[in-house]
């Protein structure tokens, strides 16, 4: 296998669980062993992802050092001394091997008063959940071992798994419902325990029902991941990553030569897609290099004009399918911002819809979503 260039970087009285959220420090404390380098790796490592992706799997002093400077290289504001006692320090912690526990989970549904229900589904290490187009199915990534896709079926309480082969993550659903899509490192020439997600992996679709093999949909030098599909389910839109560009935002047409364009390439870290009902319009994160994640809405698909939506701030942006509102997480709050598309788009005032302690997302992608008629929401909540 070719190496591709790669940027490494409540209370619920039913369940009677308390389920507390800590802020990013908080939880970088309470994960990191103590030592020479904990204060610095704390403040340093929360920028782009949470700590706990950060030191999801060990590495070897050399490619510490490599994360450490492609740090520096995307803004992090790391002096050379400093950056000498945090790749000692992650090397001693967390070694070739180390592979922290998964942190367990429930689904739960929070309607817009933010009263929560939580779904029949077991406890795991659920991560970035996605609601079928009817509302009934839930297709979620499951950690344990390694990353596989599964389906949760509401009305049954069905458990099942979509994947197999590899690790399978970020699941999102075709437009019809139809399909699941997922990024895989399935087509790795090297046996299971050999392979690596991050070094290595494509966007894959298979049919929901578990019929017929997964089928991939990109190719190429750099690492590609599914993003969401527009409205009339005719394109897909995907990440690239790039080394001197970060997360780049690139289109799949699904019918015809299926030949990618690219949508949008900036020295910005671009990411978690959502589009306008009309498919006009696309909203999604940007952070520019030190600095915080904002949302932003562009034209569909000319990129241009580009519209800032969130001043104070905001990631995990969701569009409601009914298109009216846009939604997105501002720390522990849910915020919701009513949008007309036609004749011209307007955006109404940013409001909170509902608080909560429930989990977020390691990075700019939603960790939460909304049914169609954006009522209801699935979301997480940690098991301590």
């Amino acid at each position: 296998m070719q190496d591709k260039k790669v940027i490494h970087w409540a209370t619920l009285a039913t369940f009677l669980l308390t389920i507390p959220v800590m802020t990013l420090a908080q939880q970088s404390n309470d994960l990191l062993p103590e030592g020479d380098g904990k204060d610095l790796v704390s403040a340093s490592c929360v920028g782009c992802h949470s700590l706990q992706t950060s030191v999801s799997r060990g590495r070897s002093k050399e490619d510490w050092e490599k994360t450490v400077n492609d740090m520096v290289t995307r803004g992090a504001q790391i002096l050379t001394v400093d950056a000498e006692t945090i790749i000692d320090y992650l090397a001693g912690n967390f070694p070739v091997g180390y592979r922290p526990p998964p942190e367990q989970r429930i689904l739960v549904i929070v309607d817009r008063q933010g009263d929560v229900k939580p779904l029949r589904a077991p406890v795991r290490a659920y991560n970035r959940p996605r609601l079928s187009p009817d509302g009934q199915q839930v297709a979620v990534e499951i950690s344990s071992g390694k990353e596989d896709i599964w389906i949760y079926d509401i009305p049954t309480d069905e458990m099942r798994r979509l994947t197999f082969d590899g690790s399978n993550r970020s699941a999102t659903w075709s437009s019809d419902g139809r399909y699941v899509l997922f990024g895989s490192d399935r087509h790795q020439q090297v046996p299971q325990a050999d392979r690596n997600f991050r070094v290595d992996h494509e966007a894959y679709r298979k049919r929901a029902d578990g019929s017929g093999e997964a089928e991939r949909l990109t190719f190429g030098e750099l690492n590609h991941g599914p993003q969401r599909y527009t409205p009339d389910g005719k394109t897909l839109s995907f990440y690239e990553i790039h080394p001197e560009t970060g997360r780049d935002i690139w289109m799949l047409p699904l019918e015809g030569d299926r030949k990618p364009w690219l949508f949008l390439k900036t020295p910005h870290l671009e990411g978690g897609i959502a589009f306008s009902a009309d498919g006009k319009w696309m909203a999604h994160s940007a952070r520019e290099a030190g600095g915080g994640f904002e949302i932003v809405v562009r034209a569909f698909p000319e990129s241009t004009p580009m519209y800032p939506l969130t001043p104070d701030g905001g990631v995990e942006v969701i569009w409601t399918s009914a298109g009216r509102e846009i939604l997105y997480r501002q720390e522990d709050k849910r915020m919701v911002v009513e949008v007309t598309t036609s004749p011209t788009l307007k955006f109404g005032v940013p409001r909170v819809l509902f608080e909560g302690k429930f989990v977020r997302s390691p990075g700019s992608r939603a960790n939460w979503d909304a049914s169609a008629d954006g009522q209801r929401f699935l979301l997480m909540m940690k098991v301590e």
